[in-house]
């Protein structure tokens, strides 16, 4: 039965343009890993597999099905460094339904006694497009742009309202930091940098922000993404997009591609405006964690009496 789950999805995996590796001793959790594949190139868009076959995993509760995993599974599912999508297998009606497990387990809002990882009937691997069906791994473009044009598109993709007055290249630029290693992004950066150009601009409204600026700042995730810039763990982004209906922060580092665009621009500023300084457009900014609230200082002192309590020889926890 187990078998016959495997072959299957291997099969409607193949048929959405997606190559399934089975592990040879799946004794972990984990039955194999999927790729995805773009215009015939393996992508490096990878996701782990573990596929359960049989009536006896299809628990119907109406919409959704149940799978009741063991406490060692999820632990190591929601610690996996690539989404886990879990398949149940009907041999009865031949269809295969999934989820992403790790996707699951890491919702921060959800129950933790929850005993069970729901499975919606609605995703049904032979309804979805392999686009579609890898989707926490991130976007996937088959054209990854050469320098010139990344700079050029940075720079054109504002958010086409005046009073969030930002592009690709703003947040990009302001959000090098460590040493122009890792980028930063959140609402934070977005919502100040945004204030400092209304500023230069003198202009006499406020800041807005609605669902297309947040929407603007969501595809600049996803051009990182695409075009290979920064090792970003979009499925956890996606916790915080649809799961907590905030925008996503995130510390990331620059892939060696992104690294790569960073030098660029730092000999095209040299070309273009004729200096070349310490104080380049694609130099780092120094983080660190801001303790401006009245609250802050109150906190603080509550954390070390918090931890002297706990020292306390007749305390017992």
């Amino acid at each position: 039965m187990e078998r016959q789950g495997v072959l299957v999805v291997s099969m409607q995996l193949n048929k959405i343009g997606c190559i399934f590796r089975e592990t040879p001793n799946a004794d972990v959790g984990i039955d194999g890993q999927i790729e995805y594949v773009v215009d015939g190139n393996a992508s490096g868009r990878l996701a782990a597999a573990q596929i359960k076959s049989g009536v006896s995993y299809l628990h119907d509760k109406g919409s959704h099905w149940a799978f009741y995993p063991e406490q060692k599974h999820k632990m190591y599912w929601e610690c996996f460094p690539l989404p886990v999508y879990l398949f149940l297998h009907d041999p009865d009606s031949n269809l295969t339904y999934y989820t992403d497990a790790r996707y699951y387990l890491n919702i921060p809002e959800r129950d933790r006694n929850y005993s069970y990882i729901p499975v919606p009937k609605s995703q049904r691997l032979d309804t979805i497009s392999g686009e579609e069906f890898m989707a926490s791994t991130g976007p996937i473009s088959s054209n990854l742009l050469e320098y010139p044009e990344i700079i050029k598109t940075m720079a054109r993709e504002h958010s086409g309202n005046g009073l969030f007055p930002l592009t690709y290249l703003d947040l990009f630029c302001n959000g090098l930091t460590n040493l122009c290693r890792h980028i930063y992004f959140g609402m934070s950066l977005a919502s100040e940098l945004a204030e400092i150009y209304l500023g230069i601009d003198e202009s006499e409204f406020g800041l807005g922000v609605g669902p297309d600026e947040h929407k603007f700042l969501h595809n600049y995730t996803r051009f990182l993404i695409s075009q290979n810039l920064a090792t970003i763990n979009y499925s956890d982004y996606l916790i915080d997009w649809f799961e907590r209906r905030i925008q996503p922060e995130y510390l990331t580092p620059l892939t060696s591609r992104g690294r790569g665009l960073v030098e660029y621009m730092r000999q095209l500023e040299a070309q273009l405006l004729g200096d070349y300084d310490e104080i380049s457009v694609a130099c780092e900014r120094p983080m660190r964690m801001s303790f401006a609230l009245g609250s802050d200082m109150f906190r603080i002192f509550k954390i070390r009496n918090f931890g002297k309590v706990l020292l306390r020889p007749d305390m017992e926890i």
